[in-house]
C-alpha cells in the first residue's frame, strides 16, 4: 500500500507539470495554472450567479449602464479583450470593490461616492480588469490547489476533480484577503497602462491612492476616538507602496500625448449628484443624529457619544465599554389577541434562557412612551473577577402598516451604570415616524455644488448631516483630507 501511495505521488507531479503550462495574457510568460480559461469562466459565472442572489443590485439604470458602457471600453483595449465583460455595482455603503475569474467586476456603491473624476474610476475599474487579465486569482487558486492536492493525496485525482469543492472557498480567500503584494503592485501598473491606452491621465491612479491613504488615515483617527479597532478595507491596500506611484507617474512622463490626456472631472461628478450616501433609506439611516427607518415607520435618538452601527440583522450602540443591541421579532395576532404584554414576552424570554441562575434582578418597571407598551428589566452579575450590569427593554410596535407587528428587543451590557440614563433615554425617544417623515425618507443624498466665494468646509460642515467629524468626512469626499481646500468655481460634493 505504501509503495502504491508513493507511485500515485510521483505520477501526479509531473502530470501537474505538463497541464499547468500556460501562457500569461500579459506577460507572455509561462504560468503554472491547474484551471482552464474554460473553467475560468465558468467558475467566474456560477460566482456571479451567487453573488446576484446574496447580494443587492443597484438599481440606477443611469449609473449601471454608464460602469458598464465605461468598463468595456477599458476592457476591449486590454490583454483579454475577448472575454465576456460583466461590470455590476453593488448598493451597499461599503468602500471597495473586487475582480472574479472570467471578467466580472464589482464595484460597491460605498466607493463610487469617493471618485472625483471619470478618470479615477476608470484607474480603479482598470486595476481589477488586471486582476483579471493577468489571472491573480487563477494563479492563486491554482497554487493553492497543488498545494493541498500534494499535501493530503486528495482522492488520486488531478485538480480537475477537485473545483468544484475547492474552487469557491480559494476564491472567497482571494477576495477577502487580497491577492498579494506582487500581484496588486502589477494590478496598479495595468490599471495605469490601461488608463493611459484609453488616453485618459494615469496620475488619476496615483490620486485615488491617496484617497483611499486618507480614508485609511481618517478612519484611525475616529476610531481612536471611539475607542475601537479602525476597520480598514479595500484590498489594493498594498498598492500605497511607493513603487506604484513612481511607476504610474513615469506612465505619464513617457507619454507623448499628454495634452490629450484627459480626467472628465465634471463630467462624472454631475453623475454622481442626487445618488445614495451611506445606507440606503430602505436600510434605515442616521440623520442629524436620529436613526430612522421608513420600512418598520420608526425613528429614535442617538445620543452624543455614542458610536451607531446599522448592520444587515441588527443595531448596535457602542460607549466606552457599555453595548446596546437592538432587534426585532415578530409577534403573533394570536398571542396579541390573547393578551400578550411587553412584560410577560421579557419573563418568559428571561426564564427560558437560564440567565436567572448567575444574575440579580435589581428592577422592573413598565417602559411605555410615545403610545407603544414597553417593559424593562434590569440586572447585576456578580462573579469573583468583576462587575457588570444587564438591561432588557422590550417595546411592542403593534402599529405597523402592510408588515407583521414587531417586538422590538434592547440588550444592553453595561460595565457599570454610567451610561444607564442615557441608554434609556435613548429608547424613550423610540416612536413611530408620521406619516410626512415616511414620505420625505429619502436617506442621504450627494449634491453635487459649486465652490463658492465665502465657502468653507467649516460652514458647510455645520450645516451637514453627518454629525461627529463632519468637515472631515466632507474633505476625504472631495480628496482634500487633512488640509486641502477647493478652488473657487470648483464642483465639491456635499451630503444633505
Amino acid at each position: 500500500m505504501l509503495y502504491i501511495s508513493r507511485f500515485r505521488f510521483i505520477f501526479l507531479v509531473p502530470l501537474l507539470t505538463l497541464s499547468g503550462c500556460a501562457t500569461n495574457p500579459v506577460t507572455g510568460n509561462p504560468d503554472f495554472v491547474t484551471i482552464t480559461e474554460q473553467q475560468e469562466i465558468s467558475i467566474g459565472a456560477t460566482y456571479h450567479q451567487r453573488i446576484l442572489e446574496e447580494q443587492k443590485i443597484l438599481e440606477d439604470k443611469e449609473l449601471n449602464d454608464y460602469v458598464q458602457k465605461l468598463g468595456n471600453e477599458i476592457a476591449r483595449k486590454s490583454h483579454r479583450p475577448n472575454l465576456k465583460w460583466t461590470f455590476t455595482i453593488i448598493d451597499s455603503p461599503i468602500f471597495n470593490a473586487f475582480a472574479t475569474p472570467g471578467g466580472y467586476v464589482y464595484m460597491y456603491r460605498g466607493m463610487l461616492n469617493y471618485f472625483n473624476s471619470e478618470a479615477e474610476l476608470v484607474g480603479v475599474l482598470g486595476h481589477e480588469i488586471g486582476h483579471i487579465t493577468a489571472r491573480h486569482a487563477v494563479r492563486g487558486m491554482s497554487t493553492a490547489q497543488v498545494t493541498n492536492l500534494l499535501l493530503g493525496i486528495i482522492q488520486a485525482n488531478v485538480p480537475g476533480s477537485q473545483l468544484t469543492s475547492n474552487a469557491f472557498s480559494l476564491l472567497n480567500v482571494a477576495i477577502n484577503r487580497g491577492y498579494g503584494r506582487s500581484f496588486e503592485l502589477e494590478a496598479d501598473q495595468l490599471g495605469a497602462e490601461y488608463l493611459l491606452t484609453n488616453e485618459y491621465d494615469p496620475t488619476a491612479m496615483t490620486s485615488f491612492l491617496e484617497i483611499m491613504k486618507q480614508s485609511d488615515e481618517l478612519e484611525k483617527v475616529i476610531a481612536k476616538s471611539e475607542n475601537r479597532e479602525p476597520n480598514i478595507g479595500y484590498h489594493g491596500i498594498f498598492s500605497t507602496h511607493p513603487d506604484s506611484k513612481k511607476r504610474i507617474n513615469a506612465l505619464k512622463d513617457n507619454s507623448e500625448n499628454i495634452k490629450k490626456l484627459k480626467t472628465n472631472k465634471e463630467k462624472f461628478l454631475k453623475l454622481l449628484d442626487g445618488t445614495n450616501y451611506g445606507t440606503s433609506p430602505e436600510e434605515g439611516y442616521l440623520k442629524d443624529s436620529t436613526f430612522y427607518h421608513p420600512v418598520f415607520q420608526i425613528r429614535f435618538d442617538v445620543d452624543d457619544g455614542w458610536v451607531f452601527k446599522n448592520l444587515p440583522d441588527r443595531l448596535e450602540l457602542r460607549k466606552d465599554k457599555d453595548l446596546i443591541i437592538m432587534m426585532a421579532d415578530d409577534l403573533l395576532k394570536d398571542d396579541l389577541d390573547n393578551g400578550l404584554t411587553p412584560k410577560e414576552y421579557l419573563s418568559k424570554g428571561i426564564r427560558q434562557s437560564g440567565f436567572l441562575n448567575n444574575n440579580e434582578l435589581l428592577e422592573e418597571s413598565v417602559f411605555s412612551h410615545n403610545g407603544l407598551s414597553g417593559y424593562t428589566h434590569l440586572y447585576k452579575n456578580t462573579t469573583p473577577v468583576d462587575t457588570y450590569y444587564k438591561r432588557y427593554i422590550i417595546i411592542f410596535d403593534t402599529k405597523t402598516d402592510a408588515i407583521k407587528p414587531k417586538a422590538w428587543i434592547a440588550n444592553i451590557t453595561m460595565d457599570n451604570l454610567d451610561n444607564d440614563m442615557s441608554a434609556k433615554n435613548m429608547l424613550i425617544s423610540f416612536k413611530k415616524m408620521t406619516q410626512e417623515e415616511i414620505d420625505n425618507s429619502k436617506g442621504l443624498k450627494i449634491k453635487v455644488i459649486r465652490f463658492r466665494d465665502g465657502m468653507t468646509y467649516e460652514t458647510l460642515a455645520k450645516s451637514s448631516p453627518l454629525g461627529k467629524f463632519a468637515k472631515e468626512k466632507l474633505q476625504l469626499l472631495n480628496g482634500h483630507y487633512p488640509n486641502k481646500n477647493p478652488e473657487i468655481g470648483d464642483l465639491i460634493k456635499i451630503v444633505e
